[in-house]
């Protein structure tokens, strides 16, 4: 007999190589965080899909947590082209590459400097957020975070100084869509440093279904500028200043 996350993986899968939405009222909730992971391993699996990076955050109760990243990641120029009807949001982040594996290490927490010794750049990137759920306003959260919290598509951008983490309150973030400003504010992240979200999933408490961090793989740590809507395609330019700016087009 089917389990929930068999019958959700499969869902999820067939929406993802159809390039398609599914109707959240014929999904099934996943019961937990851990349930939720299983479900992202599983759709990765059936899709083939490279082990090239995650997306971090931090669950309420501090519960670190992560969706696969998967690309091949776009660049400044490039179009992401989306699901017919789907609702776009654009994510100005900041991201690092593991130049090392960092295996878990129980007991014995790996601390901010370590994180970045053993990271080989901090990136700009852009992340695009395309659920495969139709209509994801009310959406329960472990059924978000097994649609991999949303992720549609990553840009990345140029290298940065790793300094750039220590007071992201003074660049600003500014997203243009067909001339149109639809954002404009000072950086900010949820959890002040945004490091803490990939250091908090450096240290979680158990290894899960996507595995350890891995040299090579893209490390994005969460949004700047929350999720800004994209109320129609076209072209979009996503500046941090004073660092970039990054355009591309949603298709």
């Amino acid at each position: 007999m089917a389990t929930t996350i068999d019958t959700l993986a499969e869902a999820l899968t067939a929406a993802r190589r159809g390039h398609s939405l599914v109707e959240i009222a014929t999904l099934p909730v996943p019961a937990d965080i851990d349930a939720a992971l299983a479900v992202q391993a599983k759709v990765q699996k059936a899709m083939g899909y490279a082990d090239a990076g995650l997306k971090v955050s931090i669950a309420e109760g501090g519960r670190p947590i992560a969706a696969p990243m998967p690309g091949p990641y776009l660049k400044s120029g490039d179009t992401y082209r989306s699901a017919h009807g789907a609702e776009l949001r654009v994510e100005i982040e900041l991201a690092v590459r593991l130049g090392r594996d960092m295996p878990l290490r129980p007991g014995n927490p790996y601390t901010r400097a370590e994180l970045i010794e053993h990271c080989d750049a901090a990136l700009v990137g852009i992340e695009i957020v395309e659920s495969r759920i139709a209509d994801w306003t009310h959406v329960a959260f472990p059924l978000w975070l097994a649609d991999a919290l949303g992720h549609g598509g990553y840009f990345v951008g140029p290298e940065v100084p790793f300094s750039i983490f220590d007071d992201v309150r003074s660049l600003t973030c500014t997203v243009e869509l067909d001339g149109d400003v639809l954002y404009d504010r000072p950086a900010e992240h949820a959890n002040g440093d945004p490091l803490v979200t990939a250091l908090a999933w450096a240290n979680r408490p158990a290894e899960t279904p996507l595995g350890g961090l891995k040299a090579g793989q893209i490390i994005t740590t969460g949004s700047l500028c929350g999720g800004v809507l994209a109320p129609t395609l076209g072209p979009v330019i996503a500046r941090l200043d004073p660092i970039t700016a990054i355009s591309f087009a949603l298709a």
